[in-house]
């Protein structure tokens, strides 16, 4: 029997074994049934001990033998405590082998066990990787920043941030954290925030890696998504900025593009929105010249127009219909000359010739 599993088997008895060498019950009834040994005058330990052993014999028979050669067996095969390092060398074995489980049950050993060891520091970091292997990304992150905040200079400290900003994508993607922050609770809490504090301590880490520009366009993504439009502005020109020639530059000058359309349709329809949108739209335009996805942008710019345009359209019909032709001739006029491409700019040239006849009828009149 391998000794590792003897000690194991030895500590899940304990408590069988303890009960027939401690039971005052047993002893009683053994006193009652050897009354001759227990009086006689060489009564000694020894021989309670023996008393005890023959009743738990004559109770169960078969774990008592167990007994004796989980005894004998283990003075034979004896073992010291494992060495810091001999434990640090399995925690690489485990780890080598992808077996996750066991690296975390290595892991927690040595930190337990050593706490002040270089190793135990090492330790903290295989820990975190068997949680993110095993999608508890929540305490995966936090094993990771314990590693990071450690020590002045960490071992595995790029791949730490690494692993920081994969667990950042995971949430942004959806992936949830435990409720409470709580290893026993269920994970159902969204983690759109933890990711945005993530996604900025890479950013504060590696400020012109390029880990670094992603983590900003994955902040900006989930600012978009929780409409924070401005700090989402912000964030991509603050990419584009540091990363002026990167491609994810590119999917910021449209990212921009995107919350201005997305801040006309939301909110009221301020012109100095489109103005913003065409000024992102030039600096596309001048950085990447030849860049086919200036094409999105261009699009996304068309359907700003069309959106202020159509508003227009609408104050003008409702002048129209209140037979105030003076005002709805501008509204209408105004689409003309400020949304020459819009979808709208038809109808409204229409709408137009139908006002001005009004307006000289009126004139006729007079």
């Amino acid at each position: 029997m391998d000794p590792l599993m003897l000690k194991g088997y030895m500590r899940n008895h304990s408590t069988v074994l303890k009960s027939y060498l401690f039971s005052y019950k047993k002893l009683f009834e053994l006193h009652k049934l050897y009354p001759s040994l227990l009086r006689s005058p060489e009564h000694s330990s020894r021989k309670k001990s023996w008393l005890l052993t023959v009743k738990a014999f004559h109770i169960h028979p078969l774990r008592t033998v167990l007994f004796f050669i989980i005894i004998a067996t283990s003075s034979i095969y004896a073992v010291e405590p494992l060495s810091v390092q001999d434990q640090y060398s399995a925690v690489i074995r485990s780890y080598e082998e992808k077996e996750w489980k066991q690296l975390s049950k290595d892991c927690v050993l040595i930190i337990s066990q050593f706490p002040d060891s270089p190793f135990a520091q090492d330790a903290t970091y295989f820990l975190g990787v068997s949680y993110f292997e095993m999608e508890d990304f929540d305490m995966a992150n936090y094993q990771f920043t314990d590693y990071l905040t450690g020590q002045a200079t960490p071992k595995y400290f790029e791949e730490a941030i690494q692993h920081k900003f994969e667990i950042a994508e995971k949430f942004r993607l959806g992936a949830r954290k435990h409720l409470m922050g709580f290893k026993s609770m269920p994970k159902w809490s969204p983690a759109g925030n933890e990711a945005i504090l993530i996604y900025d301590e890479v950013i504060s880490a590696l400020p012109h890696h390029d880990l670094s520009a992603h983590a900003l366009y994955g902040k900006a993504q989930i600012q978009v998504k929780n409409e924070d439009f401005r700090a989402s502005i912000e964030t991509y020109q603050t990419l584009i900025r540091r990363f002026s020639k990167h491609s994810l530059a590119v999917e910021s000058y449209i990212g921009v593009g995107e919350v201005y359309l997305k801040q006309s349709q939301s909110e009221y329809p301020d012109p100095d929105y489109l103005d913003l949108a065409r000024l992102n739209l030039r600096k596309f335009q001048d950085n990447f010249p030849r860049e086919e996805k200036v094409a999105v942008a261009l699009e996304n710019l068309g359907k700003m127009e069309n959106h202020y345009a159509h508003s227009l359209y609408l104050t003008a019909q409702f002048y129209e219909r209140m037979k105030k032709w003076g005002a709805a001739k501008i509204y209408y006029a105004k689409i003309l000359k400020s949304y020459p491409n819009s979808e709208i700019v038809y109808e409204s040239q229409k709408r137009l010739t139908h006002v001005e006849q009004k307006l000289t009828q009126l004139e006729q009149k007079k």
